[in-house]
């Protein structure tokens, strides 16, 4: 059995006075929201603004190198199209997002010389139609003779180096970089620094006309060889007429190599 005892102790106890203490209460608010800093003074205004569209001037070397990317994706070309006004051209204020349609080209193909007809589009609405004369540069890497280079040398990519030209103009024809020259010739000889075009080459002879060659004939999971005359010259992958030794029956095949050609069955 519990017992609980109550008694007066404040005889025993001094009396304390207790200062009045003026309250205050803090209210606190918890956001999960980022709450920028203050600016300071040094701080510009425009940073805490929102940033205004910008808008550039649309002027003639803006317009010829936009006009060169244009025709160099209708065309469908490599290397670097540059495309350069005829005439006098008033510049126009666009935003970034502007965009040029070329609607026509006369010629069809590309020229030297071509007249465009194109519009300038911005944030959907047209800003205006154009047609204009061009001058067109094709440039792209050809290749070019180290040193000077005798007529028939077999050709090899050390004997060259590369080079950006104009293709459109007088380095018309001439030989890409990029170009695989292996089964080729010199038909003239060349001095050092010279662009080689294709009318300075020659395929290589490789099979003589009345020549004995291996013949090599596949097709359906059969393998055959055989002997043929050549009854004409061939060149590297060119085609050339055999006629078989035994049947004396006559065919085309496809020329691997000086002693070799390939049929297929």
């Amino acid at each position: 059995m519990a017992y609980q005892l109550t008694a007066d102790v404040s005889r025993f106890i001094e009396s304390i006075d207790f200062p009045k203490v003026r309250s205050q209460t803090k209210v606190f608010t918890k956001s999960a929201a980022f709450i920028s800093p203050i600016l300071s003074n040094s701080d510009s205004y425009e940073s805490s603004t929102v940033t205004k569209s910008s808008v550039i001037v649309l002027d003639r070397e803006t317009l010829e190198k936009r006009l060169g990317e244009s025709i160099a994706h209708r065309f469908q070309t490599t290397g670097i199209i540059k495309a350069f006004l005829s005439r006098e051209w008033n510049s126009v204020k666009v935003s970034p997002n502007y965009l040029i349609k070329i609607s026509d080209c006369s010629p069809d193909t590309l020229s030297s010389s071509i007249f465009a007809r194109f519009s300038i589009w911005d944030g959907g609405k047209l800003v205006g139609d154009f047609a204009e004369p061009l001058r067109i540069g094709h440039f792209i890497d050809v290749l070019f003779s180290k040193t000077p280079l005798t007529r028939g040398v077999r050709l090899d990519s050390t004997q060259f180096e590369s080079k950006p030209v104009d293709i459109l103009k007088q380095h018309a024809g001439t030989v890409p970089a990029n170009s695989n020259l292996n089964g080729y010739q010199l038909a003239s000889s060349i001095k050092s620094n010279t662009p080689i075009k294709w009318n300075f080459l020659s395929k290589i002879t490789l099979v003589k006309k009345g020549q004995i060659v291996d013949v090599f004939a596949s097709g359906n999971g059969i393998y055959v060889t055989m002997k043929g005359m050549a009854l004409e010259n061939g060149v590297a992958g060119g085609n050339v007429t055999i006629k078989n030794l035994s049947s004396d029956k006559k065919f085309q095949a496809k020329v691997l190599n000086e002693n070799s050609v390939k049929v297929h069955l």
